[in-house]
């Protein structure tokens, strides 16, 4: 009986206990919550000389009612757009003034005049995870001059990969054809490509197939072959091989370039359709811009010309003045409309004052030596409709 008698003492304690640690670890109902108070800063200045030196902000810590892990999050804002510079767990926050700077001018951000003084708001919020409560907080903004430099963040620029082979003389520079990287620092290539055979050129194999390769740089530096699906660029790699014809080409690229994989996906066909060549239902095709006759004079050269610029045309004889598109294998699945200068997937109807006989051309190359210094990364894919003779 006293073993009983000790076990009901021993759970009664243990469940005092257990009530109190609930109680202890009950957040204070939200409106009880202090927000946290930022505390006051000098104006900065950012220049050459102190990039290296150290900005801390600091702030009151938040009482939610028990020992809670508090994440806190500090927002700069201008002219009514807020940024998070950055997270903390303690009350206070520190941050070069290199990375402030770069934070603040970057233009996907707050875009703060660069070489400038501007007012910038900071402020931070105070969060805990308690069940499905909220319990964020919002402390006061506190007023700051900055005196910014150019961003020393290096600008992500689109990147071209350069293919190269007997179909257009074994020439991996810009002449091209190439590859565009689709966002941002994704090491993925895609585009349209003929890759054709070298038929009846000096290179032509006796395969009859188009050899190819892919050269992150316009030289044969690091040049990527061997398995499509995880090729490299040690030693001397083996070709790629592909049927002649028209690819959508998509490269995926490890981080430092070294190996990847290419997915080869065959196209039938690309096309004009729209208002301009009669109506919504009926496709122009267009075909590889300048490909000489055999015999031609100079028809390697012609040839590998041709097979560099990936321009596709065609010519409508009675087109009409209105609007039309470009799209893949006759279906919208795969579009491009709106500015010829920088055409877009998806993008809006392109109009077009022509009529009689109209020339359509699309241009998958892109200016390379443009598009490098063009930080706005633009669609590197081009088009033109004229009046044809």
């Amino acid at each position: 009986m006293k073993f009983l008698r000790y076990i009901s003492i021993f759970a009664a304690a243990s469940l005092l206990f257990a009530c109190y640690e609930d109680d202890k670890m009950m957040a204070l109902p939200a409106d009880e919550v202090v927000a946290p108070v930022m505390n006051d800063m000098t104006s900065i200045v950012v220049d050459e000389d102190n990039l290296n030196n150290e900005v801390t902000f600091t702030w009151s810590e938040v009482d939610y009612g028990y020992p809670a892990e508090v994440t806190y999050s500090l927002f700069a804002n201008y002219q009514d757009v807020d940024y998070q510079i950055g997270q903390s767990y303690t009350p206070s926050y520190t941050i070069t003034k290199e990375n402030l700077n770069n934070a603040l001018v970057n233009t996907k951000g707050l875009a703060v005049p660069e070489n400038a003084t501007s007012t910038v708001y900071f402020y931070v919020t105070s969060n805990i995870s308690a069940g499905n409560d909220t319990y964020a907080k919002r402390s006061n903004a506190i007023q700051m001059d900055i005196t910014t430099i150019k961003s020393t963040a290096a600008p992500w620029v689109r990147r071209p990969l350069y293919i190269a082979g007997n179909f257009q003389g074994w020439a991996p520079d810009a002449r091209g054809p190439v590859l565009w990287e689709n966002g941002e620092n994704t090491d993925v290539y895609e585009g349209l490509v003929y890759l054709g055979a070298g038929n009846d050129t000096a290179n032509k194999q006796d395969d009859g197939l188009c050899h190819f390769k892919f050269c992150v740089e316009n030289s044969w530096a690091g040049n990527l072959g061997g398995d499509p699906n995880a090729f490299t660029n040690e030693g001397d790699p083996a070709h790629l091989l592909a049927e002649e014809g028209l690819y959508w080409i998509k490269v995926t690229l490890s981080a430092d370039h070294s190996t990847g994989s290419v997915k080869l996906t065959p196209v039938e066909s690309i096309s004009v359709i729209g208002s301009v060549v009669g109506n919504w239902d009926t496709d122009i095709d267009l075909t590889l811009a300048g490909v000489p006759a055999v015999g031609d004079a100079d028809y390697d050269n012609l040839y590998y010309t041709a097979m560099r610029n990936q321009i596709f045309t065609g010519v409508c004889d009675n087109a009409v003045a209105g609007e039309f598109k470009y799209r893949l294998n006759h279906d919208w699945a795969t579009n491009w409309g709106g500015d010829l200068a920088h055409l877009v997937a998806g993008g809006a109807n392109i109009a077009s004052p022509y009529s009689g006989k109209v020339r359509f051309s699309i241009n998958f190359h892109g200016d390379i030596d443009a598009l490098a210094e063009d930080t706005t990364n633009p669609s590197p894919i081009s088009g033109s409709v004229e009046q044809a003779e």
